[in-house]
């Protein structure tokens, strides 16, 4: 059986029983109302909404009920009393198609997740520290490699060192809510470690790619001059042709 490609939210809906599209008409609704300014996308076939490239929620409907994402701790304790009789699970809180919409209830998860983000947006006491001032700045030292291309991956802005092919460096913010704002850039063998060692609030082992050599850096931790000599340095790495495997005869 071939899967649905959705292009649109719209498309998602209108593939879902009719009284299910009902139930996340009003689902969608009580979002967009409550996140002004968004981008409305699908993204791993489910609909969601963005600000300034950052997820704010997604939703989904299934065969019972449909869900929100992502459900952080901060929200879950916000919230405490309101879900104490929704099931939740792995970032998620599923609501039962038998039961009414909890309109207003969305609509206050989505108000409580653009305030998370706004807060994250003003930085460290009130310096121009956040996420757009640190992107804007991450932007300007990759575009002084040779070559460089940027799209979002798995939802973060990413950097190539040509289109699609080469990554040299990923901005994470707020990465499963692990309170990093940060760049993942390549390093050169041996030097991930050494560097955790010698500046431990600077950098850190990333998930997924730091088991490759990968490094996290702390971008409120660092000024421009070291961080563009990382930056190059993962691009170096990133544009290095990959040895070919020798085929045996």
């Amino acid at each position: 059986m071939v899967k649905t490609k959705f292009k649109t939210v719209n498309e998602y809906i209108a593939s879902k029983p009719r009284d299910v599209q009902v139930i996340l008409k009003s689902v969608r609704d009580a979002i967009r109302k409550n996140v002004p300014g968004s981008e409305e996308v699908i993204s791993y076939q489910i609909p969601g909404y963005k600000l300034n490239g950052v997820p704010v929620l997604y939703f989904a409907g299934w065969k019972e009920h449909f869900s929100l994402y992502p459900a952080n701790d901060a929200l879950v304790a916000k919230f405490k009393d309101e879900l104490a009789g929704y099931e939740r699970s792995k970032g998620t809180i599923r609501f039962p198609f038998s039961e009414p919409v909890p309109a207003k209830l969305i609509e206050r998860i989505a108000k409580f997740r653009v305030e998370q983000l706004t807060s994250r947006e003003k930085g460290k006491s009130g310096r121009k520290k956040g996420r757009g001032a640190q992107l804007e700045r991450v932007r300007r030292i990759c575009a002084g490699m040779p070559s460089v291309s940027e799209k979002l991956s798995h939802g973060a802005p990413t950097f190539f060192v040509k289109q699609d092919k080469g990554v040299f460096a990923m901005f994470a913010d707020n990465h499963h809510e692990d309170g990093h704002l940060a760049l993942w850039v390549p390093a050169p063998p041996g030097m991930q470690s050494a560097l955790i060692a010698d500046a431990p609030k600077t950098y850190f082992k990333p998930p997924y790619v730091g088991p490759s050599g990968w490094i996290g850096i702390e971008l409120d931790q660092i000024n421009d001059e070291a961080l563009e000599i990382h930056v190059r340095e993962g691009w170096e790495l990133a544009s290095r042709p990959k040895k070919k495997t020798a085929t045996r005869t």
